[in-house]
């Protein structure tokens, strides 16, 4: 029962009607924006009414853990010392957003919503927040978006269109996506084993480099260009023509 200090407080709430959800131990944060929204349409600005509405609405499980602000709450901002009691840590908040829930039936740009609401205060960069929301993407899309420039909302947006369309379609995509890259690999593959073999036969390559060199010095400017048919010639000139 609530002691005799805050039976004024209590005379001073007003009587107004305020449907508020039931809790949500798993988000209090959502539970609490919840609340306000009720508030604002209730007309309620009363610090000791949004306090007591709280406190009639939680069940006993979680009372216990606000009990010394219920039985002697403070003489001001009653309501956001309640709400404070409730927060999260940003270690928690952090852990919260690692442990995401997955797509579901959710649109990627609303999954993306959930997880910048979570992300909020933490100083996450984008680049975490990207590899987390790919992580969650569906495996047949997952390989275009990698590769994709843009913004995170522009990749969130791309993808809500890619499961708009038919699997097979995008399983094409992702197809293609996957070839370019299997492409890029193998020239890569070519280029690196060039420069092995390069690293490995120096002298080899130098002997090629002069030889060719030391051929096209031998020749005259009109042999170097045109050749056998070249229908003049300049001394010195080596070029010998094959009867």
């Amino acid at each position: 029962m609530l002691n005799d200090e805050v039976q004024p407080d209590v005379r001073n709430a007003a009587a107004v009607c305020v449907k508020l959800p039931e809790f949500w131990k798993t988000d209090p944060e959502m539970w609490f924006a919840q609340a306000e929204a009720q508030f604002v349409l209730a007309n309620v600005v009363k610090d000791d009414t949004k306090f007591y509405h709280i406190v009639a609405k939680v069940d006993q499980s979680v009372i216990c853990h606000i009990t010394d602000l219920v039985s002697k709450p403070p003489q001001q901002q009653k309501y956001q010392a309640l709400k404070a009691r409730f927060a999260l840590s940003s270690e928690a908040r952090l852990e919260r957003l690692l442990n995401a829930s997955d797509l579901g039936d959710m649109r990627p740009t609303h999954l993306l919503a959930k997880m910048q609401e979570k992300s909020a205060g933490l100083n996450v960069n984008e680049n975490l927040l990207k590899m987390l929301f790919l992580q969650r993407m569906p495996a047949h899309i997952r390989p275009v978006l990698t590769i994709s420039d843009g913004t995170l909302a522009k990749l969130a947006e791309m993808a809500d269109k890619m499961l708009e369309q038919p699997q097979d379609s995008t399983v094409s995509t992702s197809s293609t996506a996957n070839d370019q890259l299997d492409r890029m690999n193998k020239q890569i593959e070519v280029l690196s084993a060039d420069i092995r073999r390069l690293k490995a036969n120096p002298d080899t390559y130098r002997s090629r480099s002069s030889s060719r060199s030391r051929n096209s010095n031998d020749l005259c400017w009109y042999h170097q260009k045109y050749g056998a048919k070249a229908q003049r010639c300049k001394q010195p000139c080596q070029f010998r023509s094959k009867n």
